[in-house]
């Protein structure tokens, strides 16, 4: 699944470039309402694309963009991380091993975390060095493994392993909430600043 996330994470990028020149983006909902920040001057151009009094507000601006788009796309993809679990929670009809369901799968799927790492400014020509992050599913994999007495029980007499699904999810969801995410990739993207203020560049083809 990691290899589709990082995909997104690539078309996302495009995309947010795209969307500059239309001021919006195809972004899901937050779940709760942020504390009020200061506001962003921010203005639309005459070419249709944003810009910003400082590149540092530029930036900031770009990675919540990648960061929500990536997190769609990847939510507009993927939809659940296991169908048979869905079905198997659905129809146990309890709340609480719903609300770990759901959360596991949205802790996964909408994994991406995009921050400001550096920003090199000079002159009228901007540089900023975004990170990215999420979990890291190799050592969530085996974790799960080596804790698998947990949730699994094997019957070597009929060669048969009985997997108990909510100590699965109940593990799952503790590994999940109690682990910091990890840097997956960095990604360096240009911007410049015109007599409107900074704006991201395009790539050249």
């Amino acid at each position: 699944m990691k290899k589709i996330l990082l995909t997104l994470l690539i078309l996302a990028q495009l995309v947010v470039v795209a969307e500059t020149k239309k001021g919006t983006a195809p972004v899901s909902q937050p779940k709760s309402a942020a504390a009020p920040k200061p506001a962003k001057t921010e203005t639309v151009g005459k070419d249709g694309i944003k810009r910003f009094a400082t590149l540092k507000e530029a930036a900031e601006d770009y990675a919540k963009a990648l960061q929500e788009i990536s997190n769609y796309g990847s939510r507009e993809l993927l939809q659940t991380i296991n169908p048979n679990v869905d079905k198997y929670v659905s129809e146990k009809n309890d709340a609480d091993l719903q609300k770990k369901w759901d959360e596991t799968n949205t802790m996964l799927i909408e994994q991406f975390e995009v921050l400001v790492y550096k920003i090199n400014e000079n002159g009228n020509n901007g540089e900023v060095i975004f990170l990215i992050k999420g979990y890291d599913e190799t050592a969530m994999n085996k974790y799960l493994n080596d804790n698998y007495k947990k949730y699994a029980k094997i019957d070597k007499v009929r060669s048969q392993v009985d997997i108990n699904i909510e100590e699965y999810i109940k593990l799952q969801y503790e590994y999940l909430t109690k682990t910091k995410k990890i840097n997956l990739a960095t990604s360096k993207v240009h911007f410049v600043k015109d007599s409107q203020g900074w704006k991201v560049t395009e790539e050249k083809k």
